[in-house]
């Protein structure tokens, strides 16, 4: 699988960079380094990539600001790897659309497992059948798109978005375990990255106006999606408004 994966490293620690970059080439990916925005914006539309691995404090620039961007890229990865270990920063970090938040240092083998994750998932979306439905809603993992009665919704989900609401549209009304919304991921109970995900495709089902899809919390236990008619969709969006 990681044969034709290019990664882009995006950090303005050189000998760390050149380092990351050494040790992905040799499981066999492609990579290329930027140290900063405009220089990753360049390779970019150059040479595209699978996955890019982010750093947060590119001297004057916040990496921050490109996690929105990536968001509109179907099909490409985020990891953002930084020293920033406050639980703020990782949850504005999941909010504004990566995939994973790695804090430094890190083990290398920790972070071609989180790769790999991420890959994985982007390799699971590509199939020949990326399309799931429940009732009259389509999602389309490859164009990260939602329709209804064959009309395309405009969203911005990220891949692992994408994963979570792809698993729970599966259950059709059955809860799932928090756990499961992420696997092989290094996930431990108080873990609040499932939340974050959560809470940013209910805010994006909304913006969408999917309102028949209603993503519940199972107290202790989960998350599950429910279809809702027209009239009680219309209900809680009156309720809500």
């Amino acid at each position: 699988m990681p044969g034709d994966a290019h990664i882009l490293i995006v950090e303005d620690n050189l000998p760390l960079a050149r380092g990351v970059a050494r040790y992905l080439r040799s499981q066999g990916y492609s990579t290329a380094l930027a140290s900063g925005l405009v220089e990753f914006r360049t390779l970019f539309r150059s040479g595209g990539a699978d996955l890019v691995l982010l750093d947060l404090n590119l001297g004057t620039d916040d990496g921050l600001t490109l996690a929105p961007e990536l968001g509109l890229t179907a099909g490409v990865g985020l990891i953002i790897m930084t020293g920033r270990d406050d639980i703020h920063d990782r949850v504005r970090g999941l909010d504004a659309g990566a995939d994973d938040y790695l804090i430094k240092p890190f083990a290398m083998d920790e972070l071609a497992a989180r790769v790999r994750a991420v890959l994985r998932r982007r390799v699971r979306a590509s199939g020949s059948d990326s399309t799931l439905r429940l009732g009259p809603v389509e999602l389309d993992q490859i164009r990260g798109e939602l329709r209804c009665d064959g009309r395309a919704q405009k969203v911005t989900l990220t891949e692992r978005q994408l994963d979570i609401l792809h698993r729970l549209m599966a259950a059709a009304g059955d809860t799932v375990r928090r756990a499961e919304l992420l696997p092989h991921e290094h996930w431990e109970p108080g873990d609040r990255s499932v939340d974050v995900h959560v809470s940013g495709i209910r805010r994006k089902l909304a913006a969408a106006g999917m309102d028949m899809l209603r993503i519940s919390t199972v107290r202790s236990r989960g998350y599950r999606l429910d279809l809702l008619d027209a009239g009680v969709a219309r209900i809680a969006r009156t309720n809500a408004s």
